[in-house]
């Protein structure tokens, strides 16, 4: 049974509450308190950094990954789809390989721009 992350975040800013009544603010922030506005680049910004650090701690040294790297990782998603996200297959995945598979999936139009523009035609 899996949990999804939405349900955790509640749970956790539950308990860190204390408790909660109906009507509470708990996602609206304080009257007067400044936001940083979220849009697509920033998101997908923040996107990149948490891919290049999740890669980074699977890789380890050598910054190529191994189907077992990730999977010790536990980054199974990538093991799991690891001979679709080696392009070359060579048994290593790069960070660009790995990117390139998950900018081919995004919603965000910044990743789906530099997936079109890695794709290369060969007649």
């Amino acid at each position: 049974m899996t949990i999804s992350r939405t349900i955790i975040i509640v749970l956790l800013f539950t308990a860190m509450a204390g408790s909660v009544h109906a009507g509470d603010r708990i996602w609206d922030p304080e009257p007067g308190a400044k936001t940083e506005k979220q849009d697509a680049a920033s998101i997908q910004k923040l996107l990149d950094l948490e891919l290049r650090a999740k890669f980074g701690a699977a890789a380890k040294s050598n910054h190529l990954l191994t189907t077992q790297a990730a999977s010790d990782a536990g980054w199974g998603f990538v093991a799991d789809h690891f001979t679709e996200i080696d392009g070359n297959h060579d048994g290593y995945a790069s960070f660009d390989e790995v990117q390139a598979f998950f900018d081919v999936r995004s919603p965000l139009p910044a990743a789906r721009a530099r997936a079109a523009a890695k794709v290369q035609v060969v007649e």
